[in-house]
């Protein structure tokens, strides 16, 4: 089963995905949106969600929300109003305009106790209107011991999370968080907090000492954790992108001058290393050896507007990233670009400038449309349509599908190890290399926040997670709506997968499948089990794997090895 080349997300039924509904008007939710890893401990991937303009707790004080992922099927839609501690449960925000929930994420498992943990991160800003507090983000332990239908931030007391606190009172820390990764090699999951204006970002390494019911940034000397000097903005885990088996970081910061350039935007990457941290590194110290910048190309691209790992999308063994550029022009004005930086185990420049990509080191995504914003959220999209590459997501939540003005769009570009040209659009997308996904309604903004969702089906394929924080459920003004995609592609069942008019790559696995690649010069694999492959038309390569398999090559010339067992080849 693979993915057409447009998906119109009104048509999820709970078979192919489902929606999640916000509750109250101007809520957003959907403004933020993350796999949360497996966070009650039942063997399948959760959800976490952020309503920034809930009010909870006051004017804004923000909620999120934890939507359990389940192996015995969704419906079609499911209300937030309905989280009960059994399918997910919500988590309240402090007090008024703390936004709580602008930012989430999965953390990895922080603290070392078998379960995945959460961060919610908060962009405060109170004016004249209230105190800002020194809290910058917060951390929720797993468990197995179940939840409650809600949870209080207030209620972290270091058994079930912390608080994590600002040097000083609105520093604005907080406003991207993101798990980390494993950066110093102690086989503990860590975690970076960016921040805004001049605010340092934030490493925490993850402990399994247990943690303090607070923890303060200015008590990080560089054993449990270090500051990050620079501009900075969005950040995110960055996989191991040099080939040292530590994971690295990715900060972005869309708003600096680069090449002279305003506005241009930089990002930069920090190298992971088990030789231990200073209390504070400065980002305009990376020179290679210990991370490199990515300088943005032209005025106002705001390149790292958002930033994340990419997995291993080219299959090289290494793992690549994603940068957002959404006030780049590639076909008008802001419509917007993604830059796609392979990984590499043969080391880095001080440098790159993302001008250079030239489809051996990288490529560009470019948006199509004037205003689109294409790039605004990126993300890794894990393998969803199961051929062993990982995958990617970029929103763009002011473009216009079937006629609707900001409804948005989401794409999906596949990997692969056939190489990448230097430039693809969405235009390029037919369903064998990716697809869109078309937002629904006017004004939905749906692409304003994307993330791979883990397998939160539990049918062994990763899926996929797109916030629409603008959209209007059950007529309820900007509640928002959350739309889950369920990723396509063998499993360990009896499948039955067709191919495309172009050249694909069908791999199944345990079962008694069916694969068909119809016309294209087609890879086709059935593995395990008794399967029937069917290449169609074109120069196709067919391999059956054990069992008793029927391999069908078709017109043109074709290759056909059944495998082990006995095979009918014809």
């Amino acid at each position: 089963m693979t993915f057409p080349a447009q998906f119109n997300l009104s048509d999820l039924n709970g078979d192919n995905g489902f929606v999640i509904n916000g509750l109250n008007t101007i809520d957003y939710a959907g403004a933020s949106v993350s796999s949360a890893g497996d966070v009650n401990g039942d063997g399948i991937d959760d959800l976490i969600i952020g309503a920034p303009y809930a009010n909870s707790n006051g004017f804004s004080s923000g909620e999120s929300y934890v939507v359990f992922g389940s192996d015995q099927g969704f419906t079609p839609s499911l209300e937030v109003a309905n989280l009960d501690g059994r399918n997910g449960f919500v988590v309240n925000g402090v007090e008024r305009y703390d936004r709580s929930g602008s930012s989430v994420s999965g953390a990895g498992d922080i603290n070392g106790d078998g379960f995945d943990d959460l961060i919610i991160g908060f962009d405060s800003y109170c004016g004249t209107y209230c105190e800002p507090s020194g809290a910058t983000s917060y951390v929720v332990f797993g468990s197995g011991q179940g939840f409650a239908a809600s949870l209080e931030l207030t209620d972290l007391d270091g058994s079930n999370g912390f608080t994590l606190n600002g040097i000083d009172e609105g520093d604005n820390s907080g406003g991207s968080v993101s798990g980390a990764g494993d950066i110093n090699g102690d086989g503990i999951d860590d975690l970076i907090i960016g921040a805004s204006s001049n605010t340092p970002g934030t490493v925490v390494f993850g402990s399994d000492q247990g943690f303090a019911t607070s923890l303060n940034v200015s008590d990080l000397d560089g054993s449990n954790g270090f500051t990050l000097n620079g501009p900075d903005g969005s950040v995110s885990g960055a996989g191991d992108i040099n080939g040292d088996g530590i994971d690295d970081l990715i900060i972005g910061a869309s708003g600096v001058y680069s090449n002279g350039n305003r506005r241009a935007g930089e990002s930069y990457v920090v190298f992971g290393s088990d030789q231990g941290f200073a209390a504070s590194l400065e980002l305009t110290d990376l020179d290679g050896s210990n991370g490199f910048a990515l300088n943005g190309i032209d005025e106002y691209d705001q390149s790292g507007r958002s930033v994340s790992g990419a997995g291993d999308i080219n299959g090289d063994g290494i793992d690549d990233l994603i940068i957002g550029a959404s006030g780049a022009n590639p076909y008008g004005r802001s419509s917007g670009e993604s830059y796609v930086v392979f990984g590499s185990n043969q080391g880095f420049t001080p440098s790159l400038d993302l001008a250079d990509l030239d489809g051996d080191n990288g490529f560009v995504f470019n948006g199509i449309d004037t205003g689109d914003y294409s790039g605004r959220s990126v993300s890794d999209a894990g393998d969803i349509n199961g051929d062993g590459f990982d995958d990617l997501i970029i929103g763009a939540s002011w473009a216009d599908p079937n006629g609707n003005d900001s409804a948005g769009e989401s794409y999906v570009v596949f990997g692969s190890d056939q190489g990448f040209a230097a430039n693809l659009d969405p235009r390029d997308l037919n369903g064998s290399n990716g697809f869109v996904l078309n937002g629904i309604d006017e004004d939905d903004s749906s692409g304003r926040s994307v993330s791979g969702a883990g397998d939160v089906n539990g049918d062994g394929i990763a899926d996929l997670i797109i916030g629409a924080p603008t959209a209007n459920p059950n007529g309820t003004r900007s509640a928002g709506e959350i739309y889950v995609v369920f990723g396509r592609g063998p499993t360990t069942r009896n499948d039955g997968l067709t191919g495309t008019s172009g050249r694909d790559v069908i791999f199944a696995l345990a079962g008694n499948d069916r694969v068909s690649g119809l016309a294209g010069n087609d890879r086709l694999a059935g593995q395990e089990g008794n399967d029937r492959l069917i290449g169609g038309a074109g120069g196709d390569n067919l391999l059956g794997g054990s069992g008793q398999d029927t391999l069908l090559g078709g017109a043109d010339d074709d290759r056909l090895l059944g495998g082990t067992d006995d095979d009918r080849l014809n």
